[in-house]
C-alpha cells in the first residue's frame, strides 16, 4: 500500500471518529451520519441502527427481542423469551419460522414443516402444491401422493385422510367417523357415518341426511329440492319448484318462494323476514335486524354487532360491543380506513385504548392511551395494516415519520437526512445532514457544522471547540 493511500485511510478515519463523538453527551443518540449511517434510542427505548436509508436496518428492544433486515432480500425477528425466529426473504417469494422445537419454511408455493426437530419420529409435511404430498401425521401414519395420479394425504383442510387414483376418477375422504367415496368427482358420491348418510348422483339425484336433524333430497337440482327437519322445536317440510315457486312450514317459521331466490316472505316466533327482490330489499326482524337496499345501503344487527354499509363494496361500518370492550371499523375502500378499540373496565389494565386511521396512499396515523402513544406515517402506500409489506417495503416510501411516547418524540423526514429527537425537557437533538447538528441536555449540549468543520461542545462547566475536523482546544472549567 503507497504511502499516500495509507495516510488518505488513516486521515479518513480520524475524521470519522472525531466526528461521531458530536452527536451529544446523552446516550439517546450514538452516531448520525444522516441516511448513510444513524444509531440511536427510540421512543420505545430500542436499540435502533440503521445503514444505506431504509436498506439495513436493526433493532433491539429493552425486553431483547430484534428485528434485522437488509431490505428487500431479508428480514428476521427474534424472541428469545418465547424461543421464536420468524424469517423472510424477498417476500413473498420465501419464509421460514422457528418457534420452540417447531419448524417451517416456504418457498412459493412448497411448504415444510416439522413438529419437532429433535425427534426422528416427529409429524412432519412437505407439500409442493397442488402435485406432490409427502409426510407423517399426529398419529404418526406415513403418507405420500402424487397429485393426480395417486396417493393419501393425511389432515389437509378439514379432512384427516383422502385417498385418491386419477383424480377425478376416484376419491375418498374421511373426517373423523365419516367416510365418502367420490367417482368422477364431484358427480357421484357416497357418504356415511355417525349420523351421516350422503347420496348423489349429480345433477340428476341427491340425498343427505343428518340424524336428529332431518333430510334434504334434490332431483335434477336446481329444479327440485326437498327438506324434512326433524330438529327438536323446529320440525317440518318444504319444497323448491325453481324457478317458479316453494314453500316451507315448520313448527316455530313458515316461508313461501316466489321466483326463488328473488322473493321471499318467512313468518317465525324468533325471525321475520321479507326479500323482494334479492340481493336488492332485504328486511328481517328479531333475532337479527337486517335491513338491505343493496347496493345503496344496508344494516345488520346481532348479538352485540352492528354492521352497515353503503355503495357496497365502497363503503363498510362494523361496531362490536361485547364484555370484553367495544370496537369498531369504518372502510371507504379504497382510500379511507379508521379502527377504534376502547377495552372494558376489567380489560383496561391489559389493554390501552386505540384509534388508527389511514387516508390511502397519502398517510396513517395511530394512536394509543390517551395519546400516551402516536406515530404518524406521510405517505403510507401499504393498502394492508402491518403485516410483511410493513417489514420489508414500507420503509421504502416512508418519507415522514412521527413517533411519542409520553413526553418523548422522534421525527425523521427522508430517511434520516433531517432528524429531531426529545426527551422531555432534558434532551432536544435536531439534525439536517450533513448541514448542522444541535443538541440540548440537562447539563451540555453541542452545535456541529456540516460535522464538525467548526463545533463547539458543553459538559457542565466545560466547553470544548472543534476547527477543520481534528483541531480541538479547549474543556477546561470555567471560572
Amino acid at each position: 500500500m503507497s504511502r499516500g493511500l495509507r495516510t488518505l485511510i488513516l486521515l479518513g478515519a480520524g475524521v470519522w471518529t472525531a466526528c461521531s463523538g458530536w452527536a451529544g453527551n446523552a446516550p439517546v443518540i450514538d452516531y448520525d451520519w444522516g441516511p448513510f449511517a444513524a444509531s440511536w434510542t427510540d421512543v420505545h427505548g430500542n436499540e435502533r441502527s440503521r445503514f444505506a436509508g431504509p436498506f439495513v436496518d436493526t433493532i433491539r428492544s429493552p425486553e431483547d427481542w430484534t428485528f434485522r433486515a437488509v431490505r428487500p432480500l431479508w428480514s428476521t425477528w427474534s424472541n428469545p423469551g418465547l424461543e421464536t425466529t420468524n424469517s423472510e426473504y424477498l417476500w413473498p417469494v420465501a419464509s421460514k419460522r422457528r418457534q420452540e422445537e417447531q419448524r417451517s419454511w416456504r418457498v412459493l408455493l412448497s411448504w415444510g414443516w416439522n413438529w419437532d426437530v429433535d425427534d426422528p419420529e416427529s409429524r412432519h409435511r412437505l407439500w409442493i402444491l397442488p402435485f406432490y404430498f409427502q409426510g407423517r401425521s399426529k398419529n404418526g401414519h406415513d403418507y405420500l401422493a402424487l397429485f393426480p395420479l395417486g396417493g393419501t394425504i393425511r389432515e389437509f383442510a378439514f379432512w384427516d385422510r383422502i385417498d385418491f387414483a386419477l383424480f377425478p376418477l376416484w376419491v375418498r375422504s374421511q373426517m373423523g367417523d365419516i367416510e365418502a367415496n367420490t367417482w368422477l368427482w364431484p358427480f357421484i358420491s357416497r357418504t356415511s357415518g355417525k349420523g351421516v348418510e350422503r347420496f348423489r348422483v349429480f345433477p340428476f339425484y341427491g340425498y343427505n341426511e343428518r340424524e336428529g336433524r332431518g333430510r334434504k333430497t334434490f332431483v335434477l337440482w336446481p329444479f327440485w329440492t326437498h327438506v324434512r327437519y326433524t330438529m327438536p322445536g323446529s320440525s317440518g317440510t318444504g319444497w323448491i319448484l325453481f324457478p317458479l315457486t316453494g314453500h316451507l312450514k315448520l313448527t316455530d317459521q313458515e316461508t313461501w318462494w316466489v321466483l326463488p331466490p328473488f322473493f321471499r316472505v318467512s313468518v317465525g316466533d324468533e325471525q321475520n323476514r321479507i326479500f323482494g327482490p334479492w340481493p336488492f330489499y332485504q328486511r328481517e326482524k328479531g333475532e337479527v335486524d337486517k335491513f338491505y337496499l343493496w347496493p345503496l345501503y344496508g344494516r345488520k344487527q346481532l348479538a352485540g354487532v352492528d354492521q352497515r354499509f353503503f355503495l357496497w363494496p365502497l363503503g363498510h361500518y362494523e361496531k362490536s360491543t361485547q364484555p370484553t370492550g367495544v370496537k369498531s371499523r369504518l372502510h371507504l375502500l379504497p382510500f379511507f380506513r379508521h379502527y377504534t378499540s376502547e377495552p372494558s373496565e376489567v380489560m383496561k389494565g391489559e389493554e390501552m385504548s386505540s384509534s388508527y386511521t389511514k387516508v390511502w396512499p397519502l398517510y396513517s396515523h395511530l394512536s394509543k392511551g390517551d395519546g400516551e402513544v402516536r406515530r404518524t406515517v406521510i405517505p403510507d402506500l401499504n393498502p394492508m395494516r402491518g403485516g410483511p409489506i410493513e417489514r420489508n417495503y414500507a420503509p421504502f416510501w416512508r418519507l415522514y415519520m412521527r413517533s411519542e411516547v409520553e413526553d418523548r418524540v422522534d421525527t425523521e423526514v427522508l430517511w434520516g437526512l433531517y432528524r429531531s429527537l426529545k426527551r422531555g425537557e432534558d434532551y432536544r437533538y435536531r439534525s439536517l445532514f450533513p448541514l448542522f447538528s444541535w443538541s440540548r441536555e440537562e447539563e451540555g449540549g453541542h452545535f456541529s457544522l456540516l460535522k464538525g468543520l467548526l463545533a463547539r461542545e458543553r459538559d457542565g462547566e466545560k466547553k470544548r471547540w472543534r476547527v477543520l475536523y481534528l483541531f480541538r482546544f479547549g474543556g477546561k472549567e470555567e471560572p
